[in-house]
């Protein structure tokens, strides 16, 4: 499976050792390298090198330039391909080139991002001031709300869609739901959420990333009409990557931060967190959630 790798293991159980092949998450260096300007002076700079899990590159990649507020459309990107090293294998998909329309105003010194950015936060290597300042367009749908019993289906529906975490154990997810008013079966069944995509990663954010940029693909940003699940806790950078991706409500499998709440409640987002298959908490926009 793309983005796992088997190694040899010493399996421990009590008193006994045995040797056994065991299946991780694949975790190597991305660089993003981005070209930009008219014709007649196109430019060349690496923009981000980030730790990342193979597979799906290309919606990642978009998905990112999305979220930072370096294009608004699909079209602003020309072309994305690899550029590593085509006589080393290990290395021919470590290169990303993301080639973007003429008219797309890029000034390399305010935007680039030259760090190392680590699997787990992808505000490595920005201050704080950045930070603050970050670009959110939100523009949220005041008519979506989704009711409880949908949101208690969701834990089982995202446990089931993992196929990366099944494999591994390493790997967050991501999984954009679409409420429907198809009905579930049983005494008190409520309304069914609709799986549209999922993306998985070692890295979160990069796993939100790839979801973004499947959708920008599809031309349907904003997703006003979606809800988004996280597979752990709703950090910052989540928040303001379903900020800019036009979702109003975010839940997650476990614990928002602090300064993700704050973001979200300045802008009028909804945030579940703990959400199991009987309870949940709401930290903000509970006017969303019906309960019934």
């Amino acid at each position: 499976m793309k983005g796992t790798k088997n190694i040899s293991i010493q399996k421990i159980e009590k008193d006994s050792i045995a040797l056994k092949e065991d299946c991780i998450v694949e975790e190597s260096p991305l660089q993003i390298v981005i070209a930009y300007g008219v014709a007649s002076n196109r430019k060349k700079e690496t923009l981000s090198v980030t730790m990342r899990t193979p597979g799906d590159d290309f919606n990642m990649v978009a998905g990112f330039l999305f979220c930072e507020g370096f294009i608004q459309h699909t079209a602003d990107i020309l072309s994305i391909k690899y550029i590593g090293n085509p006589d080393d294998t290990t290395l021919q998909e470590n290169m990303i080139l993301a080639e973007l329309a003429g008219n797309v105003v890029f000034n390399i010194e305010d935007k680039k991002r030259n760090f190392l950015s680590s699997a787990s936060c992808g505000f490595c290597g920005k201050t704080s001031a950045d930070i603050v300042q970050q670009q959110v367009f939100a523009p949220l749908s005041n008519s979506m709300q989704v009711r409880s019993g949908l949101l208690y289906t969701l834990p089982g529906l995202l446990h089931q869609s993992q196929n990366l975490f099944t494999q591994t154990g390493g790997a967050h997810a991501v999984a954009l739901i679409a409420p429907s008013s198809r009905k579930l079966s049983g005494p008190g069944g409520g309304e069914q959420g609709k799986l549209m995509h999922i993306s998985e990663d070692v890295g979160r954010h990069n796993a939100m990333d790839k979801l973004v940029g499947a959708m920008l693909k599809k031309n349907l940003l904003p997703l006003k009409d979606y809800l988004v699940l996280f597979s752990g806790r709703l950090g910052y950078e989540l928040v303001q990557k379903s900020l800019m991706a036009g979702i109003s409500i975010a839940c997650a499998i476990g614990a928002p931060s602090s300064l993700a709440l704050e973001l979200a409640a300045d802008n009028s987002m909804t945030v579940v967190g703990f959400l199991k298959n009987n309870s949940y908490n709401i930290y903000c926009g509970t006017e969303r959630i019906i309960q019934s």
